[in-house]
């Protein structure tokens, strides 16, 4: 075999460079009306550009970020994002933008379900090294290459009583 014994098993049209085509679109189906003579339209498209969700609107506005490591829950992890996101637009220093988003962290029942937990850490900056110990579960590592910031978020184990 060509391949050595490390290298990854190839389908036969890779290996010759060729390549599927891509899926046909699949277009929408309308309905028809019982008789099959003249379609059924629905709402207008018009109303539902107007009601467009702020959550869905802020989504679509979110920047790439790329993700270093994390272990939140997905949906907590995309509040996180968005929390970011705003803090960075709001405030133009690094230590402000750390105390918003930690307060916001803080403050929020999705981020504190765990009784008796220590506060939530957050680290912002272009270059930095840590050593820490956290909750499990409960870290978020990831680079927003829009504002040029690293974000490592935490939440620190609780103080145990001896």
């Amino acid at each position: 075999s060509p391949f050595g014994p490390g290298s990854p098993q190839r389908r036969p049209s890779e290996r010759a460079g060729l390549r599927a085509a891509p899926p046909a679109p699949v277009s929408p189906k309308r309905r028809s009306s019982p008789r099959g003579l003249a379609p059924i339209m629905g709402d207008s498209d018009e109303e539902d550009e107007q009601q467009v969700d702020p959550k869905e609107k802020a989504l679509a506005d979110l920047p790439e970020i790329f993700t270093r490591r994390n272990e939140l829950r997905e949906d907590l992890f995309v509040k996180l994002q968005l929390i970011c996101v705003e803090a960075c637009k709001k405030n133009k220093m690094q230590k402000d933008i750390a105390q918003e988003i930690k307060q916001a962290l803080d403050k929020s029942d999705d981020f504190n379900e765990l009784v008796g937990k220590g506060p939530w850490q957050v680290i912002i900056g272009r270059s930095f090294a840590s050593s820490i110990t956290h909750e499990a579960m409960h870290i978020a590592f990831f680079d927003i290459p829009k504002y040029q910031e690293t974000f490592l978020i935490y939440k620190s184990l609780g103080v145990q009583s001896a």
